[in-house]
């Protein structure tokens, strides 16, 4: 018998990317993408999804595919996604139904940081463990809860979004993103008019001491974040991935700074760019 794999499709606001992987975790296919954006709406979607899932059907013939996993930004329950921010066109539309019709297998939808979540458990950096929370940094700031090795939705699919959690004058999410590292720059006096989080991060590790303030400045909020989890969840381990996450040797010393020993549980993703694919194809493995 040919072991079946499942696509897993991750849905952002710059990229759709959608891979094969195998019922251990590891990728059976390339990972194949298209942009996005804000003008990326339902039609947009059911075609892509569709041109991708038959490009790699093809490409992994005679295999079957057993499933097709989607996570994406935003609130998702049964129904209309909502509160996704960088994709307006597909709020209000019923992202599972539209994806349905795209596919001749079964299809499960969950939001993109409990994807990110699921695959750490699972397959990589807290393989093993049943009380786990993740959080993924990026263009914004997202987490995935597991409490004895389920993904945990809350009663209203809302448990997670920390982005709104109330700090200083604003959201955890002013501080806790790509946004957040660049308007600590400038309150840290740094007088570069153009500049992203990646900017920053070459400006930091080549002796910028203002870019060097604003990478602190971000992990000791991250930090707050963990303390946060480590408080009201006690999870075995926070995992914490997404493209920020590659500046770590630049704010893990703040962020570890808050908690004494307490943040030796916080670790890094093993699984990489891939964990949110392999995640999402997770969602519909046995």
């Amino acid at each position: 018998m040919i072991e079946p794999c499942y696509l897993g499709v991750d849905l952002g606001g710059t990229q759709l990317r959608m891979a094969a992987v195998n019922g251990d975790g590891a990728l059976a296919s390339e990972v194949l993408a298209v942009a996005t954006g804000r003008d990326f709406g339902p039609a947009q979607l059911e075609d892509e999804v569709k041109r991708l899932r038959d490009r790699l059907a093809e490409q992994l013939s005679p295999r079957p595919i057993a499933g097709l996993g989607f996570g994406t930004a935003g609130v998702v329950r049964p129904g209309p996604l909502s509160q996704s921010s960088n994709l307006p066109r597909l709020n209000g539309h019923d992202i599972g139904a539209i994806v349905q019709r795209t596919s001749p297998f079964p299809v499960s939808i969950e939001n993109d940081a409990r994807c990110f979540t699921l695959a750490e458990a699972r397959f990589g950096a807290a393989r093993g463990a049943r009380h786990v929370f993740g959080i993924t940094l990026g263009t914004g700031v997202g987490s995935g809860v597991m409490v004895d090795g389920r993904l945990f939705r809350g009663s209203s699919h809302e448990a997670g979004e920390v982005w709104a959690i109330p700090l200083r004058e604003g959201r955890l999410e002013d501080s806790v993103s790509g946004a957040g590292v660049v308007r600590f720059y400038r309150a840290a006096g740094g007088a570069r008019s153009e500049t992203t989080a990646a900017e920053l991060a070459a400006s930091a590790r080549a002796g910028d001491a203002q870019a060097r303030a604003a990478w602190e400045s971000f992990g000791r909020d991250v930090g707050f974040l963990c303390m946060c989890a480590l408080t009201f969840l006690d999870p075995h381990l926070i995992v914490i991935g997404g493209s920020l996450a590659k500046a770590r040797d630049l704010f893990d010393a703040p962020l570890r700074a808050l908690g004494s020993g307490r943040l030796s549980r916080v670790v890094y993703s093993a699984l990489g760019p891939p964990s949110g694919l392999i995640g999402a194809a997770a969602l519909t493995m046995p």
